[in-house]
């Protein structure tokens, strides 16, 4: 079902400011990443001034249209974006998970995220329930914008646009600061990891009333239900509760850093113990200092941007440091 059956229906259009707001507001969503990575501002200022407010916005309109009888052509682009933006982004995700067991950790910068967002010193169950609620609202964003704008187009026209989304990632300073330039084996994956994403959004928006119609066969408010089972199930996997680091400290465990996260002004240092029984050196900090069984040492770091640490060559050693030069005071 294409645009001609959406058009043989007669769905009211909704107004031009509704329409425009419902494209660029979504948009929007992923701002608190950009800024920071572009040098604008403390993630968390730019989350709490311009992202949140987007996303509470975009859900606000997006109700509003959803309950209007008859639902008019935003409602169905609405609720077409929303399930392909989530189920394209479970895709993506999915796709990246085999590559784990070859020591990638494509799925690490989610909970960068988070310690961002929440001005935290270290990683913690909230830190990470607030990365993955931001890396999910922003592919249901980018869904939900796609969705007013091609509604019942052909599918490819979504991969096209989860191309561009990939794109803006490698021609934005995302790239330095997440040490992807020149990895061309990472930006590959990441290509083609957008294509489960591209193709499910797009099936769904070319099909936007079938999409429609059966989501609501379901259950009458599906994007509510869906919502709330999402967050059912980051909770129980994340259980971020307290209590919650105030600084940022963290132990090897069996050559993995835990917290896995930490995050420092530049120059800054973190003090890190080591359980282990055996002395690890740890490369990516200042001159990769030695910390031996049983010790606790200061560490510090010099260079803006995201640091892998690692304590040895094997996969998921060490952990990460956000040098942040937007610091929380």
């Amino acid at each position: 079902m294409g645009v001609g059956a959406v058009d043989d229906v007669r769905r009211p259009e909704g107004s031009r400011v509704a329409t425009v707001l419902l494209v660029v507001l979504p948009l929007l969503c992923v701002s608190p990443l950009l800024a920071w990575v572009a040098g604008l501002g403390a993630f968390s200022t730019w989350a709490v001034l311009l992202g949140i407010p987007a996303v509470l916005v975009t859900a606000g309109l997006g109700w509003r249209e959803c309950r209007r009888r008859p639902v008019g052509r935003l409602g169905v682009a609405v609720t077409a974006g929303f399930f392909g933006g989530l189920l394209g982004t479970v895709g993506y995700d999915l796709f990246r998970v085999p590559f784990l067991a070859f020591g990638l950790r494509l799925l690490a910068p989610i909970d960068s995220y988070g310690v961002l967002m929440l001005d935290a010193r270290a990683s913690n169950g909230l830190t990470g329930l607030a990365g993955w609620s931001f890396h999910f609202a922003n592919g249901i964003c980018f869904g939900i914008a796609f969705a007013v704008v091609a509604l019942g187009r052909r599918w490819w026209w979504a991969l096209v646009w989860a191309m561009v989304l990939e794109t803006a990632t490698v021609v934005t300073p995302f790239a330095e600061t997440y040490g992807l330039r020149g990895r061309e084996d990472l930006i590959l994956i990441a290509y083609l990891a957008h294509v489960p994403y591209g193709v499910v959004l797009g099936l769904l928006v070319e099909h936007g009333e079938a999409t429609y119609r059966r989501v609501h066969e379901v259950t009458k408010w599906p994007i509510a239900a869906t919502l709330g089972v999402l967050a059912g199930v980051l909770l129980l996997w994340l259980r971020p509760l307290p209590p919650y680091g105030t600084d940022a400290s963290t132990e090897i465990v069996d050559g993995r850093l835990s917290p896995a996260w930490l995050r420092v002004a530049p120059g800054g240092c973190a003090s890190i113990r080591n359980t282990d029984e055996k002395p690890y050196v740890l490369r990516g900090a200042d001159g990769q200092p030695l910390v031996r069984a049983g010790q606790v040492r200061i560490v510090c770091f010099s260079d803006e941007g995201v640091h892998r640490v690692r304590t040895s060559e094997r996969a998921f050693s060490g952990g990460f440091v956000i040098v942040d030069p937007e610091p929380s005071p």
